[in-house]
């Protein structure tokens, strides 16, 4: 992008040295001219390369304008189709907390309850019935876990920093992630 920005300005000032009536062929030197060997141009010759000369940096600032165009155009896709993503995966982490009922800023939430009944750990898809009348299911299969059998353990069910939940039982600290199914 800088060698076409640095193009872009050389056409500019040529552009408006040719606009003042400055020819191209009057931009030259002599010994520039001698060192391009055109110093033995006819004026008819000296008009075409002017023409020429303005017709490649016309031609040049047109393409640089349109690939500037096109890169702005492209970045901004890219960027748009990031923020729709974003807004579409937020949006359906909204609905989904709404369908199951939790609070949609639950940074900080904490439910409290009991499982239903006895209680002896988890392994692979428990499935907790909470006396709230909540109802979680483990989501690590491999995560297994037993204890002696307990009657309507308190639990916690947290949210976790990095996403999704944990339910703590409270007795021991042992935790484990779930999600909520009702």
């Amino acid at each position: 992008m800088k060698v076409s920005a640095i193009f872009l300005v050389l056409a500019t000032i040529v552009n408006a040295s040719m606009a003042a009536d400055v020819s191209f062929w009057q931009q030259l030197t002599p010994e520039e001219r001698r060192a391009a060997g055109v110093d033995q141009l006819t004026p008819g010759q000296q008009a075409v390369l002017d023409q020429l000369a303005g017709r490649f940096v016309r031609e040049g600032a047109r393409q640089v304008r349109e690939e500037a165009k096109a890169e702005v155009r492209d970045q901004v896709k890219k960027e748009v189709r990031e923020e729709v993503k974003r807004e579409l995966k937020t949006e359906q982490k909204v609905h989904e907390e709404a369908r199951l009922g939790l609070p949609v800023e639950y940074k900080d939430a904490t439910i409290r309850g009991r499982i239903v009944g006895k209680f002896n750990g988890w392994s692979g898809a428990t499935v907790f019935q909470l006396n709230n009348g909540q109802t979680w299911v483990q989501t690590d299969s491999s995560a297994n876990l037993w204890i002696p059998t307990v009657e309507n353990p308190e639990v916690e069910i947290r949210s976790s920093k990095i996403g999704g939940w944990k339910l703590y039982l409270v007795e021991n600290g042992f935790w484990l992630r779930v999600r909520r199914v009702k």
